[in-house]
């Protein structure tokens, strides 16, 4: 058994420490932004995909509402479109058979979905289509994210989901990432429209997030360098979004490298612009499942039943909570799982609780 995922690394050992540096330094060299910065990074972005600039190898996009009416709970759509080559998000070639470069995967799905429906892998030269501007992404027949009057489309038609949805821009703005090498960001959006699953439709609104990334990735390498067998050491995630109200959102991340936390950032946004990057944030796994999960490529993935953020800010605690997950992982999320929990704890001394949506890998 792993030990549990913590944002406080183990100093145990001179190789702990090692390895501790060693994800610091990489994070840094890729452009994680700290929160002494986040203020002062630009306010524009923009949705290109990697294919329109030749220093990027691999793009993201992701949609992700956490409080969907039930039995619904969330919404995920969330693609990785050429593969980083890192830990979790690389694809199994057993599972696909594309090159790294052109492959795309995509989970999208409810908690009524299951991996079966929800997980699909497509070939980017072949399956999927891209636009500049106005902004447009094409998976198959399956699904389209698009531009439209100043909105975002999201129309999907997969065998049992049907979502038409339009997401309208607010200005908080969030960056994960920001560099010459790596650029990922996350807008706060209202959304309204309607999903389909399983012969009932139900009308939805309030807020979500419209993510995106471009990066390098490992496939950029000559091929004397191994690229195919080279894998970058970031082996934990995860990535969670609670909605506090029908006006204001946070976004929690953690990512490990070499076994040991790498970055670790919690952020607020409201929809009148407002977006602040708390500087002190904690985050651990209480308690796993009792079982593994088993992902397609033959991986027991140990997977929380219950973790925990404490949150400081200019020295003052303004979110603790505790978190149960009570829906089931599917796979799909590169390599790792989507899910949802229920949530009780405090946000600013007002004891609060409510749902989360998760993404959660743990490749160690």
């Amino acid at each position: 058994m792993q030990t549990l995922l913590r944002s406080k690394p183990q100093n145990k050992t001179v190789q702990h420490k090692v390895k501790y540096r060693l994800g610091q330094l990489g994070t840094k060299f890729l452009g994680a932004v700290p929160a002494c910065k986040q203020a002062n990074l630009p306010r524009d972005y923009n949705f290109d995909a990697h294919v329109f600039h030749p220093q990027f190898a691999s793009t993201h996009y992701g949609i992700m509402i956490p409080d969907l009416p039930e039995p619904y709970r969330y919404l995920s759509y969330a693609s990785v479109i050429g593969d980083v080559g890192a830990k979790i998000t690389k694809v199994c070639p057993t599972l696909c058979p594309h090159t790294p470069a052109n492959t795309a995967t995509l989970v999208h799905g409810t908690a009524l979905s299951d991996a079966k429906e929800a997980y699909r892998i497509y070939s980017i030269e072949e399956q999927l289509q891209f636009q500049q501007s106005p902004f447009r992404i094409d998976f198959a027949e399956d699904s389209s994210l698009y531009e439209q009057d100043g909105t975002y489309r999201l129309v999907s038609n997969l065998e049992d989901l049907k979502v038409d949805l339009t997401l309208t821009p607010t200005d908080a703005l969030t960056w994960f990432a920001h560099s010459q090498i790596y650029q990922h960001f996350s807008v706060l959006m209202r959304y309204t429209g309607t999903i389909t699953q399983q012969g009932h439709t139900v009308e939805v609104s309030g807020l979500c997030t419209l993510e995106h990334w471009k990066a390098i990735a490992v496939s950029m390498l000559p091929e004397r360098f191994l690229s195919r067998h080279l894998t970058l050491p970031l082996n934990s995630f995860t990535y969670q979004v609670i909605n506090l109200d029908d006006e204001s959102q946070l976004v929690l991340a953690f990512v490990g490298a070499f076994g040991q936390p790498a970055y670790t950032a919690v952020s607020y946004r409201h929809v009148d612009g407002t977006s602040i990057q708390y500087d002190d944030a904690f985050f651990e796994v209480v308690a796993l499942k009792t079982e593994s999960m088993m992902t397609p490529d033959g991986h027991a993935m140990e997977v929380p039943q219950s973790f925990r953020w404490v949150v400081h800010h200019q020295g003052e605690k303004v979110l603790e909570l505790l978190a149960v997950v009570d829906t089931p992982y599917c796979y799909g999320l590169a390599a790792g799982y989507v899910s949802s929990y229920q949530w009780t704890g405090e946000f600013k001394g007002q004891k609060a609780e409510g749902r989360g949506y998760l993404e959660f890998i743990d490749r160690r």
